[in-house]
């Protein structure tokens, strides 16, 4: 379409890789290429792309509901405002993702709902993710997996970055650090669309601004920014992070390197854990079918499963707690290395 045509217009350009390092696929990768095209095709018919407005109005309505009660408790309750309005931030986080993501009209015209209630540009955001996604754990084109000075997940001596003097502390400070991230999010957006001079989302911007300037205490408008980030941050990446991490051009075929960069979490706590990490636990799913509506990864599971056993794929799963102390162990392990 025109509307994909201007969007793939806008990302950065990609030089392929050196002639003579280009590949055929393998017969088993091309027979899974097939299978998949196969397996989507069977998934549009049996309904899974299809949008459930009671399901789509019920999760705009717990963001809307986090926010408004997060701005009635803000002066009274100043503790409990920034605990309302940071998960509120998450969920529309998420619900944002799927927005924009999303295909058809009710996407379309929310859009650009994180912009107003998050303060995150759509049009920067979706370039960084659309780039996360062709390239996933791809080594220079992946921002996800080049954090450097924040973190190192590779030692320099594999990845040919600079070093730091404060790697070696990176498993002590990494995971408070992580609360900044929605602060770097809002710098980039404000850049970006200042940048191109993108009147809609500066307009969207400052209205967002001016809510967390006026319209509560300083305090709960940092904090909530500050609990939000925290928490998106140490789920959004975590299942791709222990996993591994590719040289640009090593030849996996998009089906392949997603499920060699990607692995689902279990979660373990129950239906609170599984709202908190807003479909990020089924980031495979995700990650192979980024316009399915996220409430229908969770029964996609067990067919992907199923699909990926009878392609002899390693389909990958873990316990949610197992994920993120595999992180830990990671930041651990990169910040000992020489």
């Amino acid at each position: 379409s025109s509307k994909a045509a201007d969007r793939l217009a806008k990302l950065p350009r990609c030089d392929p890789p050196p002639e003579k390092e280009l590949k055929t696929p393998t017969p088993s990768e091309y027979a899974a290429s097939m299978s998949f095209r196969e397996f989507r095709k069977k998934l549009e018919a049996d309904g899974f792309f299809k949008r459930d407005w009671l399901k789509e109005t019920w999760a705009l309505v717990q963001v809307l509901g986090l926010y408004a009660a997060g701005q009635f408790f803000a002066y009274s309750n100043p503790v409990m405002s920034t605990v309302l309005l940071g998960l509120g931030m998450v969920q529309a986080g998420w619900l944002g993702h799927d927005y924009v993501h999303g295909r058809g009209p009710l996407c379309e015209a929310l859009r650009y709902m994180p912009t107003l209630l998050n303060g995150h540009g759509v049009e920067w955001w979706s370039q960084k993710h659309s780039m996360h996604h062709t390239f996933t754990n791809e080594e220079h084109m992946d921002n996800d997996v080049m954090m450097e000075p924040f973190f190192f997940l590779r030692p320099p001596s594999e990845s040919g970055r600079p070093d730091s003097p404060l790697r070696k502390y990176q498993h002590i400070f990494g995971y408070p650090l992580l609360s900044i991230m929605f602060w770097l999010w809002r710098f980039h957006s404000a850049e970006s669309a200042w940048r191109r001079k993108d009147k809609k989302e500066l307009v969207l911007l400052g209205a967002n601004y001016a809510w967390l300037a006026f319209c509560m205490p300083w305090q709960v408008a940092i904090g909530s920014v500050f609990l939000s980030g925290f928490i998106v941050a140490s789920l959004v990446s975590a299942t791709h992070q222990s996993e591994e991490i590719m040289e640009y051009g090593e030849g996996a075929e998009y089906v392949e390197g997603q499920f060699r960069s990607t692995r689902d979490a279990e979660t373990v706590f129950g239906p609170l854990e599984t709202w908190i990490w807003g479909g990020m636990d089924t980031q495979l799913e995700h990650h192979l079918f980024p316009t399915m509506p996220r409430y229908r990864y969770h029964a996609l599971r067990p067919i992907l499963k199923a699909w990926a056993k009878a392609n002899d794929i390693n389909y990958r799963i873990s316990p949610s707690t197992k994920i993120i102390a595999d992180n830990l162990k990671l930041l651990k392990e990169v910040a000992a290395a020489p």
